[in-house]
């Protein structure tokens, strides 16, 4: 959205937005997926950067993945973030040593770079203990919305599939020896792909 919008007003190559994840797989798996749907043109405005494995993006107009401890080591190098207009710390609600290094340097940095923004994202931390230490800055809530959940027992999936109870299900198995039975989990996925509501 951010990278989208500085596009749109014709500034696109000031926009260069660092987006920190707690872990790696999560700042490569995530940087795919924004790169996937930005789509082939901007896909190259996307990268990632990770202890020991890096594919940065291009330059001018970019969105760069990183860990908490990578944005750290920049810091060293680049102590006002010059060059970067945005930082995102996402998940800033996981309290480890490193995230709260790194809130302590992003508030200094501010007095050092006041174009800088500044996002925090958390789903369950204390925003406004957050808000509070930026010196009160507007917290924007998100709804989000929990999908009802309901359950179903072997026979009514065995039904839903025209199965019948094979002798293999009634095998009495200890909580230690369950086994799977990935062909009836495949029919099963195939059976709400081709029939179940879309998103299912």
């Amino acid at each position: 959205l951010l990278l989208e919008h500085y596009i749109l007003e014709g500034r696109g190559a000031r926009c260069n937005v660092v987006i920190t994840q707690p872990r790696r797989i999560s700042a490569i798996s995530v940087a795919q997926r924004v790169a996937q749907e930005l789509g082939p043109n901007m896909r190259k405005n996307v990268g990632y950067q990770v202890r020991l494995e890096s594919k940065p993006p291009a330059r001018g107009g970019a969105l760069l993945f990183c860990t908490v401890g990578i944005l750290l080591r920049k810091l060293q190098g680049n102590p006002s973030l010059e060059g970067v207009s945005h930082v995102v710390v996402d998940e800033v609600h996981e309290r480890d040593v490193n995230t709260d290094f790194l809130l302590i340097l992003l508030k200094g940095i501010q007095k050092l770079n006041p174009d800088l923004r500044l996002v925090l994202m958390s789903a369950t931390g204390d925003n406004q203990r957050f808000s509070h230490y930026f010196g009160d800055c507007p917290v924007v809530k998100v709804p989000g919305f929990m999908y009802p959940v309901k359950e179903y027992y072997l026979e009514e999936i065995l039904a839903k599939l025209g199965r019948h109870r094979h002798r293999h299900y009634e095998i009495k198995q200890s909580d230690d020896e369950c086994v799977l039975d990935l062909d009836l989990i495949t029919d099963l996925v195939l059976q709400i792909d081709a029939h179940g509501e879309p998103g299912g």
